[in-house]
This record gives C-alpha cells, sequence and structure tokens, in this order.
C-alpha cells in the first residue's frame, strides 16, 4: 500500500511541476506588434540623405563670433565655395561614403560640388545670408565704438544705456531680417537631396557663413591736438 502511494505522488510531481519549471526558462517570441517597432535598417543611404532644418541661429553683441583661423576668413565672400583637401574629406565623412564601397567617390563629389556652386538660387541665398551676417558684424562694431564714447569704468551712466537700449533694437531688427532669410534653406537644398556629397557640401557653406569671424575691431586715429606736431 505504501509503495504505491509513494508512485501516485511520484507521477503527481512530474505531471504537474515539470511544465511550470520549462515555462520560467522559456522565452517568449516576439510577437507581430513588437517586431513592428524596430525600423528596418536603410539598404539606399541616398534616401536618408535629407535636407535638416536649418538651426536658427541668434545673435547677440556678446556672442558675434571672433576673429580666428579657419577654411572661410568672411572677408572674401567668394572663398565660400572653395574646397580643399580638408574640406574635401570633411565632406565624405559627413556624407557617411566609404572610399572601400565606391572606389569612384572622388569625382562623384567634384561633381557634387560642381552642382552646388552652379545653382544660382542657393548662390543667392548664401550672398543673402552672408550679408544678414555682415549686419550684425557691423553692428557690434558700432555699439563698441559708441559706447566706448560714453562708458564710465566706474559707474553705470543713463547715456550708457540708451546706447544699449538702440542697438538691443537694432539686433531684434537684423534677428527678424536672418529668420526671413533661412526660412529659405530648407526649399533650396531639396535639390541637393538625392546627393549626400551635394548635401552636405550646401550644409558645410551654412556652417561656414554662420561662424565666419568679424574681424578685430579697428578704431580711428585720434586727432591730433593743435599743439601737436604734423
Amino acid at each position: 500500500m505504501l509503495t504505491k502511494i509513494l508512485i501516485a505522488v511520484f507521477f503527481t510531481f512530474a505531471f504537474t511541476g515539470a511544465p511550470a519549471l520549462n515555462a520560467q526558462s522559456q522565452t517568449s517570441a516576439p510577437t507581430p506588434q513588437d517586431a513592428a517597432l524596430k525600423p528596418a535598417p536603410s539598404d539606399n543611404p541616398a534616401a536618408d540623405a535629407t535636407p535638416p532644418r536649418p538651426h536658427k541661429k541668434v545673435y547677440t553683441n556678446d556672442n558675434l563670433p571672433k576673429a580666428n583661423p579657419g577654411d572661410f576668413s568672411g572677408a572674401d565672400f567668394s572663398e565660400i565655395n572653395n574646397c580643399d583637401r580638408n574640406c574635401f574629406e570633411q565632406v565624405r565623412q559627413l556624407a557617411h561614403v566609404f572610399p572601400g564601397s565606391n572606389p569612384n567617390w572622388k569625382r562623384d563629389l567634384l561633381r557634387a560640388l560642381d552642382t552646388v556652386r552652379k545653382d544660382a538660387d542657393w548662390q543667392k541665398y548664401l550672398g543673402d545670408l552672408y550679408a544678414v551676417h555682415q549686419r550684425f558684424c557691423a553692428l557690434g562694431a558700432e555699439k563698441r565704438d559708441e559706447l566706448a564714447h560714453v562708458a564710465d569704468p566706474a559707474n553705470v551712466t543713463p547715456r550708457e544705456i540708451t546706447v544699449e537700449e538702440k542697438y538691443d533694437a537694432k539686433f531684434k531688427q537684423a534677428q527678424s531680417s536672418l529668420e526671413q532669410v533661412s526660412a529659405r534653406q530648407h526649399g533650396l537644398q531639396q535639390i541637393f537631396g538625392a546627393s549626400p556629397f551635394s548635401l552636405q557640401f550646401s550644409q558645410l557653406q551654412v556652417s561656414r557663413i554662420q561662424n565666419a569671424p568679424c574681424g578685430s575691431q579697428r578704431y580711428p586715429d585720434p586727432a591730433p591736438s593743435e599743439g601737436s606736431d604734423p
């Protein structure tokens, strides 16, 4: 009788406990909903090369670009289409094109640069963007000149505040002009979307203008006093 009881207990454990252990050790298969959440990798890099929305550049007197060396000095707008060896490699990297996968990438890049350089609408946009940037630089220089004549190192004066308020309004007006010009960028860059090289070079040009140094401040020579030698 005891033997029959032990056998019954053994079979009860075998058929009730074992499935529970297996359920804990198995990993559930992903559902179709879970698979849909994972985006499929793109087989066409050019299809993903859509023009990014232009970053809103906000200029103030405190964050105007300072003079420093770079591939675009800002002094001559014609330099905006230059692309030396460093630029060439930078565009390739930004476009995520690997030399091993495309042995003709250098010639493709040369053609892409020409596409950007010959697009009249894009060149007009760059010129307008450059003009607004120069306007900010000029406002910064004018403000420093006026403050130099009215500021008191020991105290803030009403005349100093008047100058600051005057140029705050001018900077705000220039910022509005910048936003109007920048609003054209995304639409114009659509034509470059088929070529990652063209798209990235056009984006690099915009960055060059935005970060172009304003140059060092130049002050006029003081007028000689009546008693000084000529």
